[in-house]
C-alpha cells in the first residue's frame, strides 16, 4: 500500500514516477488507486515486470490496461495477469511495480494512494 503520496505536475506534457519493485504473489493482479485529494491534475497507473535478473524498467504489462484517476474521492480497479500461453510474454513476471503519471498544467497536484494488492491465482480447468 501506498499512503497519501503528492505528486505535481511539470505541465512538459507529464511527470511519470515509478514505485519500488514488489515480488509477484499470484497470476493475478488486482489494484485500486484512490485520488484522495484533486488539485487540478490527473493520473494515469500502468503495471511494470521484469524478471530479477533483467535490467532496465521493465515491461508495460498491458498497455491497455490502466488506472485513470480525476477528480477528488475517486476510486478505481484495474486487473493485469500472468500470460498463460507463453509465461513472462506480455505477462507478470517476478517482480511487479507501478508507473505513475500526472498530467495537467504545471503546479497542479494530486494526493493519491494505492490500496494492498490483491494476488489470486487462475483457475485451471
Amino acid at each position: 500500500m501506498f499512503d497519501a503520496q503528492l505528486l505535481i505536475s511539470t505541465g512538459t506534457p507529464y511527470y511519470s514516477v515509478f514505485s519500488p519493485w514488489f515480488p509477484r504473489g499470484g497470476d493475478i493482479l488486482r489494484a485500486t488507486g484512490e485520488l484522495v485529494q484533486d488539485g487540478g491534475a490527473t493520473v494515469t497507473i500502468r503495471v511494470f515486470t521484469k524478471n530479477s535478473e533483467d535490467t532496465g524498467d521493465g515491461v508495460d504489462v498491458n498497455p491497455d490496461t490502466t488506472i485513470g484517476l480525476s477528480g477528488s474521492d475517486t476510486r478505481e480497479t484495474a486487473e493485469w495477469k500472468v500470460n498463460t500461453t507463453s509465461q513472462g510474454a506480455g505477462g507478470l513476471e517476478e517482480l511487479v511495480r507501478y508507473q505513475f503519471t500526472v498530467t495537467g498544467s504545471a503546479g497542479t497536484w494530486i494526493l493519491l494512494r494505492m490500496l494492498s494488492p490483491v494476488w489470486f491465482d487462475a483457475v485451471k480447468a
